[in-house]
């Protein structure tokens, strides 16, 4: 089964979800229309439009 295949939300609503992304294309979480706006609002508002958003974690992988 592909990611991207429609498939039940686990917000529980039973409505297909489909995945969000931040302004980088880096996967976020699975929302429906029932629980999009709550569940996007836990990220920081730059996180979804500022692709050179701040974060103290490594985006790119680390060259060995």
């Amino acid at each position: 089964m592909s990611i991207y295949q429609s498939r039940p939300c686990p917000c529980g609503s039973g409505l297909s979800s489909s995945w969000q992304n931040d302004a980088r294309g880096i996967s976020l979480c699975r929302t429906c229309d029932k629980c999009h706006d709550e569940r996007m609002s836990h990220y920081r508002p730059e996180v979804l439009t500022d692709g050179n958003y701040w974060a103290d974690e490594p985006i790119e992988p680390e060259d060995y």
